[in-house]
């Protein structure tokens, strides 16, 4: 198997999860690693055993990566994926893509350009129970599909203490929870119905303190997408609760599948009768480590899919297009926010204007 060197910019999730991941398929070498900070960047490098800094620019010259994964706060993904592709790599980028949907569109038109792949690190589309989900719809099993709820639930800033200001605060820097999770959630709904054409929504900070200062990145979201075929897509997310707690629902004619955070157990519900819990394939069985982060195993099943991907074979990985669709659908939904009314969804073509 053809290993392809990688360097990892971002030494917080980067060295958590996608290390990790690297270091453990035999399709990737981990060459490098970057973060912001010097010292710890150092000693990031030393615990994996690979070349380490905080200047990225120097890594990407002396290294010559043949893939570069972008996991840093979304304001350095443009920059970043731009600086790679100009080195010659190919890209797996952190979601939210970047800033708006016009650096997105600008990322995919590089890597074309370039002739370069340019990938999203969307390794929620993973979980056995999703995956098995979209099986089960298109085998059928709900009849037809019309409506899709993700309700979220998280305790990252339930009180003025519990996390002082960083990036993810920061409007400025692309933080909030829509991005962070409100990214993967549209990710979710398109591959269920299709590409939202409308959206009516609202973004709100409901608990601004972030120690002494105070936030200007959303912590709570509700939109309600509109799909071609019919179908309406809810999300509900809230960070500022005290308890995690997340639940996925696919509603169709003729019966509904759910599935909790954990993506692990999938349940098919009808009328009149109680929750049927549908067992995982082996096929989509994730291989989970004790004591690692839970997005350790999807993240290493989704590098099956790139490195297939890399070698030119046919992936259900999300590219830098789905990048594009899914930061069109933020867009409309912050503006949607602002105006108070449903707005359309632009999805800009590939070499559009910006």
């Amino acid at each position: 198997m053809r290993r392809y060197r990688t360097l990892v910019l971002g030494s917080s999730f980067g060295r958590l999860v996608q290390a990790v991941g690297f270091q453990r398929h035999p399709g990737f070498e981990l060459t490098g690693i970057a973060g912001s900070d010097p010292e710890k960047s150092l000693k990031v490098a030393e615990e994996l055993g690979v070349r380490g800094s905080h200047d990225w620019r120097q890594l990407l010259r002396d290294l010559e990566p043949e893939l570069v994964s972008v996991a840093t706060p979304v304001d350095l993904h443009y920059p970043m994926t731009v600086a790679a592709l100009e080195a010659g790599a190919h890209v797996l980028c952190e979601k939210p893509t970047a800033l708006n949907r016009f650096q997105a569109a600008d990322m995919r038109d590089r890597a074309a350009a370039a002739g370069r792949r340019g990938f999203l690190n969307h390794e929620f589309r993973w979980f056995p129970a999703r995956r098995l989900a979209i099986e089960q719809l298109h085998a059928g099993a709900i009849g037809v599909p019309r409506r899709g709820e993700i309700l979220g639930r998280y305790p990252i800033w339930p009180r003025p203490e519990s996390r002082g200001m960083t990036w993810l605060s920061s409007a400025a820097r692309g933080g909030g929870i829509l991005g962070a999770l409100g990214s993967h959630h549209t990710d979710c709904l398109r591959t269920f119905f299709g590409e939202p054409s409308e959206v009516l929504a609202s973004v709100r900070v409901e608990q601004p303190r972030r120690g002494s200062a105070i936030a200007t990145a959303d912590d709570s979201c509700t939109m309600r997408y509109r799909f071609d075929n019919g179908a309406v897509g809810v999300i509900d997310l809230c960070a500022a609760m005290p308890y995690r707690w997340e639940r996925f629902e696919i509603h169709g004619s003729e019966a509904t599948l759910r599935w909790d955070e954990t993506g692990y157990r999938l349940w098919r519900i009808v009328a009149g009768a109680e929750p049927e819990e549908l067992g995982i394939p082996e096929t989509l069985a994730l291989d989970r480590h004790p004591g690692e982060p839970a997005l350790v195993a999807p993240f290493v099943r989704q590098l099956d899919a790139l490195h297939v991907a890399l070698e030119g074979g046919a992936t259900t990985l999300a590219t830098f297009d789905d990048g594009v669709a899914v930061q069109s659908a933020l867009d409309a939904v912050r503006s949607s926010s602002d105006a108070r009314a449903e707005v359309a969804i632009a999805i800009p073509a590939p070499g559009a204007p910006a």
